[in-house]
């Protein structure tokens, strides 16, 4: 970015009783200034991360008690006198009174509005004299521009659902909009938090990543729930912000010992060697927000390719999108009560994850995303591509003819054959049925 661009935040200072009011009777006057603090910090952190100067304009408190809340990095100005309109068209005037080439204006109420939407609008601003943000609720979260344009903030009807609609038709030239995102000012809009809970066993290579990416979101927690691990992946957990949940060894009781301890409305089960997609938060809500939809998960990927990865991750994409089968390795999301419900997961040492997609799709639509999840192609580096694959589809066909799950847990990991075992069990079929 041109070091004469400039990026303004519209804030303030979160003061109890005074800060989102409208949230007040559902979250109370403590909890509704706190969810201000929370956004605010989340849009400065996505600010920063567009990598220009930052401005942050603010009401309700003091540069002073701004640089000790936000720290020193952005510049602090007073909002001023005025209705929003005459704030932020002064702010615009004085910026580019003083050269500014191209100046956007954010909010703090979209926790949607990421650092890779903020870059968007400047780069459109290269061509295009306005650039705005469509907010659900008929306003705007972002408005930016690269020559004064004071008729767009004038006669504006401000905090009603009319804002976006009276900007168009007050702007003389053509105005490019940006995909319209959701902001917090009602209970109802309030995001769901998400509680991401990792299995690890000695994972002190892959989970600090993969911690970081989970906390990139808004509002989400990130457990590990640790099987007794001796390399160091607890301490490093901890201090890469996870919270550190402890279990007996066995990804079903891991798992479920996370979920116990989790907070959140939305469960995620995720591996630790896995990596996230952008805006993976984002995904999670908008798929669960669906009344018919019981299970999500994420496009399966491997961060290997050739073309046998490539053709194993066709299948497991077809089998996942066609035949509604999402595996653990696809992160698998639920929402917190119908896990409860349906049971947790199976105290089973494998295939956890077959059997509660099994329960999940009796309650409703099982759904993949188009955003991958992209997994560690490790396993099939150690065993070998093709015995991988093949062993995969030899576990799952004992799976479902019924072979016993310690049995089968003791043949996958030993690395030995299971199709014994599904002969043995299909004979032991046909002897009942002959009885």
């Amino acid at each position: 970015m041109n070091q004469i661009d400039r990026l303004i935040i519209f804030t303030r200072f979160p003061v109890s009783g005074r800060a989102k009011t409208r949230l007040i009777p559902t979250l109370g006057a403590d909890g509704a200034a706190d969810l201000q603090r929370r956004m605010t910090e989340y849009t400065l952190k996505q600010a920063l991360a567009v990598g220009i100067q930052v401005e942050v304009r603010f009401t309700g408190g003091s540069v002073e008690q701004m640089q000790q809340w936000l720290g020193d990095r952005p510049t602090y100005i007073d909002q001023g006198e005025g209705d929003l309109g005459v704030r932020m068209n002064r702010a615009v005037q004085e910026h580019f009174e003083q050269g500014a080439r191209r100046v956007v204006i954010i909010g703090c109420d979209c926790p949607e509005n990421r650092s890779d939407t903020i870059a968007r609008a400047f780069e459109l601003l290269e061509n295009e004299p306005c650039v705005i943000g469509p907010a659900h609720d008929g306003g705007y979260y972002l408005i930016g521009l690269n020559h004064p344009q004071p008729d767009l903030f004038r006669e504006i009807e401000w905090g009603t659902a009319q804002v976006l609609e009276q900007t168009l038709a007050a702007s003389s030239r053509q105005i490019k909009l940006l995909p319209t995102l959701a902001d917090v000012d009602e209970a109802e809009d309030l995001p769901l938090k998400i509680s991401v809970i990792i299995p690890a066993l000695n994972e002190k290579a892959h989970v600090g990543r993969v911690i970081s990416e989970v906390l990139e979101g808004f509002n989400v927690e990130c457990l590990v729930a640790d099987g007794g691990s001796d390399d160091g992946t607890r301490e490093l957990a901890q201090t890469a912000g996870a919270v550190v949940c402890h279990s007996s060894p066995g990804r079903a009781r891991q798992m479920n010992a996370g979920a116990e301890q989790a907070s959140g409305d939305i469960l995620l089960f995720l591996h630790a060697d896995s990596r996230l997609p952008k805006e993976w938060d984002t995904q999670v809500r908008r798929t669960l927000m669906h009344p018919k939809v019981s299970l999500g998960a994420f496009r399966f990927a491997v961060d290997k390719n050739s073309m046998g990865f490539n053709l194993i991750t066709w299948g497991t994409n077809l089998r996942s999108r066609w035949f509604k089968r999402p595996y653990g390795d696809q992160g698998l999301f639920l929402k917190r009560d119908l896990f409860k419900r349906i049971g947790r997961f199976a105290d089973v040492p494998i295939m956890e994850d077959v059997a509660l997609v099994r329960k999940a799709r009796r309650e409703g639509k099982v759904v993949t995303l188009n955003q991958p999840l992209i997994t560690s192609a490790r396993r099939w580096k150690k065993h070998g591509l093709f015995k991988t694959t093949l062993y995969n589809q030899y576990v799952l066909l004992a799976a479902s003819t019924g072979v016993d799950p310690v049995e089968l847990n003791q043949a996958y990991r030993q690395g030995r054959n299971p199709l014994p075992l599904i002969f043995k069990r299909l004979k032991a079929r046909g002897v009942r049925s002959e009885e």
